[in-house]
């Protein structure tokens, strides 16, 4: 069983999130699905970066983290597009962590990785993800020895975990849900 910080899109904590938190849970799992967006939530992508901007990234991040309270050091960090950047960006704050699960995002590498397992979960072509980061990130966690999954859905788009916009793929989703569950269980092994 692992502790798992599920952070949201830019959309806010939209209800497929917690669809998606409680897939893991049906698996045995305790899900963190923390609101930063303080009750906003969008169903055009355009009107969530515009709120993201508006309040800040920084100011976002502040938000996550504080609400990270009695967050065990070793759970898994996870989250959606912008939630995954801000996954990413605390994996290097909390090295004890068990994984690194990013969904629809992968920013640049700063620095070294800290050694933990990470899953990328991605459309074929996507317009948010660049490949070079993706290779690169792959390249910074088997230096560190952890593994490095890249789970790639045939197509184009970006949130296919939401069923609720344009690009949400019910056999996408549930497929990421096995990667993620059978990590998990790798883990646990």
């Amino acid at each position: 069983m692992a502790e798992i910080l599920l952070l949201h899109s830019a959309l806010g904590l939209r209800p497929a999130v917690g669809e998606y938190a409680d897939l893991l849970r049906a698996g045995g799992h305790v899900v963190r699905t923390p609101d930063f967006y303080d009750g906003h939530v969008f169903n055009v992508q355009a009107e969530g970066i515009a709120y993201r901007e508006e309040v800040g990234g920084r100011t976002l991040l502040a938000r996550v983290t504080d609400q990270l309270g009695d967050l065990p050091d070793d759970a898994v960090l996870a989250g959606f597009s912008l939630g995954a950047a801000f996954a990413q960006h605390l994996s290097a704050a909390r090295p004890a962590a068990r994984a690194t699960i990013l969904l629809h995002a992968v920013g640049p590498v700063r620095g070294d990785w800290p050694g933990m397992p990470v899953q990328v979960h991605r459309y074929a072509s996507d317009p948010i993800i660049k490949e070079s980061d993706v290779v690169a990130l792959g390249a910074a966690v088997r230096a560190s020895g952890a593994s490095f999954e890249d789970v790639v859905v045939p197509g184009s788009g970006h949130l296919f975990t939401d069923l609720g916009v344009t690009d949400g793929d019910r056999d996408a989703r549930d497929r990421s849900v096995r990667h993620v569950l059978d990590l998990l269980a790798s883990l646990d092994a």
